[in-house]
């Protein structure tokens, strides 16, 4: 699994509306807030062979340590051409090694933590690639998004990006989400009204080459379901095995957290009713998309806003079925689950605060750098090392890493 994060918007209430009125649309679906990272009709029968379902058991706290995501050899793969310096719009590390990153017109991937970058473009990709999903160093998807949610043109390559497939499918954009090289999910926001979404999720179970609507909650078209209601901004859509998914995002409801679960594999689904920690009664919230470290331990962050503004990981032990708040923290910015133990927030400032037991508890690291105004995402992989992407006013890319929790972080694109 990846790590994830997104950036914190303070300033209460209005600023969260104002974010709720945001619609997934033929665009990729955005992140709660800014923070940086999961299928109309329901009588369609998908008839393709099921992977199992991967049962979801009642275990103990793993215990996590800072290689929770190793290195992994990198697969024998054609060699690409050099990019030089890319400027990358969004990042995705899959270890401490291979990782791949989207430019405004092309796909880069890196095999030495991000020292260096290859071009890995699909041949005659016309437009900016976006709702990227890396499954490994080999495999990957993306979209270019059409005018409309309804038609999109999905790449496909098995190879590291040596070469790709083009396929036309029945939705532009989204959130995409695969479990393995065959079977795949994609949520599409159809239209929009404030704090309302009417959405489309779709599935693959032959590596994207043909997809079935599974989902639709537009009322306006016939054999719409309302178990994944209309109300509410969604996130995206997370998915653990052939039968258990999620979709998060944001309602304007006080002590309300938008998290929905499916357990037939996206069909049908039933709201998760979370507490609100403590000292936030009364909060708005916003949910992103939860994370998965196997097949039970899973980081759910919520952001609060209430008379303190924070953010809570909640976290679950029994693959998603159950979760608990931790110890929120206060400060605003750019988050990252590195693993089920390992939490960092960040604004680009003095502090960034990190927790190492799970949310228990939080102390801070005071990095050498300030990129508050500039920053754009971060992720760490695991206690020690993580990625920051930067933007300033001209738009200019860089790249940042860190391999001591935070403390130091050096240029990798300058």
């Amino acid at each position: 699994m990846r790590s994830l994060n997104f950036k914190i918007l303070l300033g209460g209430l209005a600023i969260l509306l104002t974010v709720m009125a945001c619609s997934t649309g033929s665009a990729a679906l955005p992140t709660i807030a800014t923070f940086p990272p999961a299928s109309a009709a329901p009588a369609v029968t998908d008839t393709a062979s099921p992977i199992p379902a991967t049962a979801a058991p009642t275990v103990p706290v793993a215990t996590d340590t800072a290689t929770s995501f190793p290195a992994t050899s990198t697969p024998s793969l054609p060699a690409l051409p050099v990019a030089t310096s890319p400027s990358i719009q969004s990042l995705t590390m899959l270890d401490l090694n291979n990782g791949w990153g989207l430019t405004d017109t092309g796909v880069v991937r890196t095999t030495d933590g991000g020292s260096s970058w290859f071009n890995a473009t699909p041949s005659g990709l016309n437009g900016a690639p976006t709702n990227p999903f890396f499954l490994d160093a080999s495999t990957g998807w993306l979209a270019v998004n059409a005018d409309n949610p309804t038609t999109g043109t999905l790449y496909h390559t098995s190879d590291g990006g040596a070469s790709w497939s083009a396929t036309t499918v029945p939705f532009g954009g989204g959130s995409m989400h695969f479990i393995d090289a065959m079977h795949g999910w994609d949520l599409v926001g159809l239209n929009a009204g404030m704090s309302h979404e009417a959405v489309g999720i779709f599935r693959t179970n032959d590596g994207g080459v043909t997809w079935s609507r599974i989902l639709i909650n537009d009322p306006t078209v016939a054999g719409y379901t309302n178990s994944l209601p209309l109300v509410g901004d969604k996130n995206g859509i997370t998915v653990l095995d052939s039968n258990h998914a999620w979709v998060t995002g944001t309602q304007p409801s006080s002590d309300f957290i938008y998290i929905y679960a499916s357990q037939d594999g996206g069909i049908t689904w039933a709201h998760q009713n979370l507490a609100i920690p403590a000292g936030y009664s009364g909060a708005m919230t916003g949910a992103n998309l939860p994370v998965f470290f196997g097949n039970s331990e899973a980081v759910l962050p919520v952001l609060l806003f209430a008379n303190n503004n924070g953010t809570d990981f909640y976290v679950s032990h029994d693959g998603g079925q159950t979760w608990s708040a931790t110890t929120p923290v206060g400060q605003g910015g750019f988050l990252s689950a590195a693993s089920a133990s390992n939490f960092f927030v960040w604004d680009g400032s003095a502090p960034l605060n990190v927790s190492h037991d799970a949310g228990a508890s939080w102390s801070t690291v005071t990095p050498n750098v300030t990129i508050k105004d500039n920053m754009v995402s971060m992720q760490f992989i695991n206690a020690t090392t993580g990625w920051a992407l930067t933007s300033d006013a001209s738009s200019h890319r860089m790249l940042y890493k860190t391999v001591d929790g935070g403390a130091t972080w050096t240029v990798l694109i300058p």
